[in-house]
């Protein structure tokens, strides 16, 4: 959701308007101390991703949420998971438009 990508913008775009509309959210809700966590996972080892050959480490479930719990409690906005997920998409948005279009992902 924070690209979108040639292989599934459908998906891509449904989750990026979600994050938008959690973003709005959580600024609506902020004033009255309610807050609103955005999670961001790479992949978890659940049905969607069993067998799936990713080249990265699978996330364990229960570190999974035992990570966006600590996140919620630490009235954290944004969580990636597992860590290394934020620094991968940190520099895949880093990549031009114009260079971005090229790759295939």
């Amino acid at each position: 959701g924070d690209r979108g990508r040639q292989s599934n913008y459908f998906y891509g775009s449904a989750k990026g308007g979600f994050a938008l509309y959690l973003q709005g959210l959580r600024n609506r809700l902020y004033k009255r101390g309610v807050q609103v966590l955005t999670v961001k996972p790479g992949f978890v080892d659940t049905r969607m991703t069993f067998g799936l050959q990713t080249g990265i480490p699978i996330a364990d479930p229960d570190d999974a949420a035992q990570a966006i719990h600590d996140a919620q409690r630490g009235g954290a906005d944004t969580l990636y998971y597992p860590r290394f997920w934020g620094g991968i998409m940190g520099v895949i948005k880093a990549i031009p438009e114009r260079v971005f279009k090229r790759l295939s992902l």
